[in-house]
């Protein structure tokens, strides 16, 4: 699984900056991921796993900076309902998307989150979404990982 994601990190950084022209994406994905990234940031201000998860296809997987993964976007909305539980509501969240690139029925977004949880805890950092085009012509996330900081900082999960 690493190697897949090390590989489309490596693709996406050898495209070069021309590549990250948000205009070169279908609109439909573009309005998706616009969707998907807002309701991650309205999710966790709101405590809504259910939201959150409703961006990822059936058979997503989301990984952490340590390599761990969920499978599955039931299993990814129960491990939002967890974390949410035991760290409160986010104060405040972002999401900067920085570029995308489509290659045939996947959009390869990038970009930086942030969030501030009730607890106080931070979480967020670079991100590498791959979003599929679904049978229904919709687009969800088919894989979402963290591209590790300078030092290995976690970024978010």
């Amino acid at each position: 699984m690493n190697r897949y994601f090390a590989g489309s990190v490596v693709l996406i950084l050898a495209l070069g900056p021309g590549a990250a022209a948000q205009d070169r994406i279908d609109a439909a994905a573009r309005k998706a991921i616009d969707a998907g990234n807002q309701a991650w940031v309205e999710g966790m201000k709101s405590g809504d796993a259910a939201a959150i998860a409703g961006a990822y296809a059936d058979d997503a997987v989301d990984c952490s900076v340590k390599g761990d993964c969920i499978r599955g976007r039931a299993a990814i909305e129960n491990y939002f309902r967890q974390r949410l539980a035991s760290a409160g509501r986010a104060r405040s969240a972002n999401v900067a998307s920085a570029g995308a690139v489509q290659q045939g029925d996947f959009v390869y977004e990038w970009g930086r989150s942030e969030a501030v949880l009730a607890n106080g805890t931070k979480t967020g950092g670079r991100y590498l979404t791959a979003w599929q085009k679904q049978a229904d012509g919709s687009w969800k996330i088919f894989r979402n990982m963290p591209i590790p900081n300078q030092g290995g900082a976690a970024p978010r999960q």
